[in-house]
């Protein structure tokens, strides 16, 4: 039950923006505004973090502990922690999904800021990089005469320092330079991952890094950033590493999924297999409800993130008055909700040209629709 003060709070928001909001906007906003003070609220501190050491007071002396306060204090650990089992079980999958949406928008958002600074992209572009720092060379790349481009190098030597804490162990990880990493010779125990995939060798060997890599190159940063150079080269490779391996990540989460369905309906999927029928696979594999809630949702969230916070919204704390957080989230709130509709009015109308923001939200949503999710389904 909303207070006193918050209820006053929203009604005087509501009287004060009739010019900022049309009624049906304003009863969106108090609705969000709403749902976001009954889900905000926590727990006490004591009861959401336990500590040794803030339970000093009620621990029992070591020669005094019973065998089922020991046992209690086992099963409540057990529950605190979870196996890598449990993180990549199949329950998580579209949870997870979802989340690498805002990784992959907020990546090109970065990405966005910088020229699209062709010479990182372009091998020998930097002369004199030489090997990158940690990584191998087999007898493929001693074979190769051309130089790495900036990007590639930075690329290859941030993967060879990632393999070194297990990254390219786990089955959602693909590295862009797999030839490339060196052997782990460190102390870090092997983990333990769930059987969510077949045991063909073949699942374990698709990777689709090449393809992602050409594709961001050609197609997402000539739509995501500006013509010309900023001489940022440093920070551009930085944020295409970023880009690259949230897409790519994004893009092999395609193989738990197809698992995921399989196992859903063997018998449907095996009898279009066994007739080798690729089209009818791909059409058992598709739902067109899901995708197309993927790429309003993938859009909403560029717009969000995309945009400045309309400050002219926000209420101004007067001298001597606290500050009022409350109506300063209510009008946030109602903020986002205006940005959003105009946004998407702005888009169904096939007006691009007037949304503002650092990416068009109408490009996130075509990266989804031509790329991700085909080469996902792919």
């Amino acid at each position: 039950t909303l207070s006193q003060e918050t209820m006053t709070t929203m009604t005087t928001m509501a009287r004060k923006s009739p010019t900022i909001l049309p009624p049906l906007l304003t009863l969106v906003s108090l609705i969000l505004f709403s749902t976001a003070q009954c889900e905000a609220f926590t727990p006490p501190m004591a009861s959401r973090w336990t500590s040794p050491l803030s339970s000093s007071s009620t621990t029992a002396p070591v020669d005094g502990t019973t065998p089922s306060a020991t046992a209690n204090k086992e099963q409540e650990d057990e529950a605190e922690n979870i196996t890598t089992r449990d993180f990549l079980s199949l329950d998580r999958i579209r949870s997870t999904l979802i989340r690498q949406e805002e990784t992959i928008i907020f990546a090109l958002v970065e990405r966005a800021q910088f020229r699209q600074n062709a010479v990182v992209y372009k091998a020998g572009g930097v002369p004199g990089l030489g090997q990158p720092l940690g990584s191998v060379c087999e007898d493929e790349c001693l074979l190769e005469e051309e130089e790495l481009s900036f990007l590639d190098f930075m690329l290859t030597g941030t993967e060879a320092l990632h393999s070194t804490v297990r990254r390219y162990e786990s089955p959602q990880e693909h590295a862009f330079f797999a030839s490339r990493l060196p052997k782990r010779s460190n102390s870090l125990a092997d983990l333990k991952f769930p059987d969510l995939l077949s045991e063909d060798a073949d699942v374990n060997n698709i990777n689709w890094s090449k393809i992602l890599h050409d594709k961001y190159r050609d197609v997402i940063v000539p739509a995501i950033a500006v013509k010309g150079d900023d001489e940022q080269h440093g920070s551009t490779v930085v944020a295409d590493i970023a880009a690259l391996q949230a897409l790519s990540k994004r893009v092999h989460f395609g193989k738990f999924v197809a698992e995921s369905k399989y196992r859903s309906d063997p018998e449907g999927f095996q009898k279009l297999i066994d007739n080798d029928d690729a089209d009818g696979v791909m059409a058992l594999l598709t739902n067109r409800v899901v995708e197309e809630k993927i790429y309003t949702r993938a859009m909403l969230k560029a717009t969000t993130y995309g945009r400045e916070p309309l400050m002219s919204s926000l209420p101004t704390a007067k001298d001597g008055e606290e500050d009022d957080t409350t109506s300063i989230i209510a009008a946030a709130a109602a903020a986002a909700v205006v940005a959003a509709l105009e946004a998407v009015k702005q888009l169904e109308n096939e007006d691009h040209k007037t949304v503002k923001g650092k990416i068009d939200p109408a490009i996130i949503k075509s990266i989804y629709r031509d790329l991700i999710i085909p080469m996902t389904k792919d």
